[in-house]
């Protein structure tokens, strides 16, 4: 009989070592997951792998399988998981703000990010996914990887800038989610941890509120985000 974490998977997007999970998305599922108190099976993962994802509908990762049930994109994960497992919330009834959150970072932080972290990444790429992501660069940027990756400090200044709300909310509150972290809290764990995983250089100092909150996070869920190797030891 199969165990509740064989029947359930987490398919992440890795790099060409296994150990990089770059993917912010994959990582607000892992914490979402963590916070439910569910176990789950890592199931690495590359985007020339569709074929493994198929049930799911879909192309992209994370996927989530609950024994025959197949979930992909994150927010969806994050829904499903508050109907089927209600005890320890995600949203505790701020859906609406979560959903900001999840849009702000997905249209606005996202695409400043990976102009300033791109030159960094690509490097990690898995080879058997460089084509891919060369291609979907151009087409979704209109350039090239190295043309992006060529003035990193001008869209490093952009995320900067973009991140002064969040560094004064959190000045004020220890968390999004007040006392203690919620949903809108993993989403942008995800997205910073993303950075840590494919850059040497932080958006912030080590002495603000956005630094605080960060640390608290990687230790949460008995350290599970400080366990991923940071850039430099990649």
């Amino acid at each position: 009989m199969n165990t509740p974490e064989q029947k359930r998977r987490l398919f992440e997007v890795v790099g060409e070592n296994p150990q990089a999970h770059l993917s912010p998305y994959c990582w607000r599922s892992r914490m979402a997951l963590a916070h439910k108190r569910l176990k789950f099976t890592s199931e690495p993962w590359h985007i020339t792998e569709k074929q493994r994802i198929t049930r799911s509908g879909g192309i992209t990762a994370p996927v989530f399988v609950d024994g025959e049930t197949w979930v992909r994109d994150s927010w969806q994960i994050a829904c499903f998981l508050e109907q089927t497992y209600p005890d320890y919330p995600l949203f505790d009834g701020a859906v609406a703000k979560a959903l900001f959150v999840n849009k702000w970072a997905d249209n606005t932080l996202h695409p400043l990010i990976f102009r300033a972290v791109i030159a960094e990444q690509f490097p990690l790429t898995a080879r058997c996914d460089k084509t891919y992501y060369e291609e979907r660069t151009l087409r979704k940027f209109k350039q090239s990887v190295e043309e992006i990756g060529a003035d990193p400090e001008h869209a490093r200044q952009a995320v900067v800038q973009a991140l002064g709300p969040l560094e004064d909310t959190l000045a004020e509150v220890s968390f999004l989610g007040g006392g203690t972290p919620d949903y809108a809290d993993f989403i942008l764990f995800g997205t910073f941890q993303w950075v840590r995983v494919v850059s040497r250089r932080p958006f912030w100092s080590s002495d603000s509120a956005l630094h605080r909150w960060f640390e608290s996070l990687l230790d949460a869920f008995e350290g599970m985000g400080r366990s991923q190797p940071p850039r430099s030891e990649l």
